[in-house]
């Protein structure tokens, strides 16, 4: 009798196959020559990933690097798992104003006509996803820094 992995290999190819989905191709965030160029990953096996064929360790952490955490997120998540950039920064609230308006601004266009249909959610879901992982640094460190009697 021998035993299967507590996590299916067709669900860990699914999964990272729909996190690159969300993030690569045609009017999405990256190209496949453009993740290719970041990853040193050939185009035609990016592009395989998305067909199904699963990447190696050395390939996933190197999209995962690349990708960032929301990628590494959509992964690990079959885990009950997430996952968070290393920094011993302060959070960037200029930033987080940037990415709010960005998204405020394109759900305002979405919605101009009443609903959202299914291509502008998709063109929503990693500005989004962006915005969560932003925020994420202000929400663990209650957002606020006194330095010299004031709000930072």
């Amino acid at each position: 009798m021998s035993k299967s992995p507590l996590v299916p290999h067709d669900l860990a190819a699914s999964r990272i196959e729909d996190a690159l989905r969300l993030r690569v191709g045609r009017g999405r965030r990256y190209s496949f020559p453009a993740l290719s160029d970041a990853t040193g990953i050939p185009t035609r096996t990016l592009e395989s990933y998305v067909q199904g064929a699963t990447p190696g360790l050395a390939a996933l952490l190197s999209l995962c690097a690349v990708l960032g955490s929301s990628f590494a997120s959509d992964v690990l998540s079959v885990c009950g798992l997430s996952a968070s950039e290393v920094t011993t920064d302060q959070p960037e609230h200029m930033r987080v104003l940037g990415a709010m308006g960005a998204l405020i601004h394109s759900v305002s266009e979405a919605v101009a006509d009443g609903h959202v249909d299914h291509r502008e959610a998709a063109r929503l879901r990693p500005m989004a996803a962006e915005l969560i992982e932003i925020l994420a640094p202000i929400a663990a460190t209650g957002g606020v820094k006194v330095v010299s009697g004031g709000a930072a």
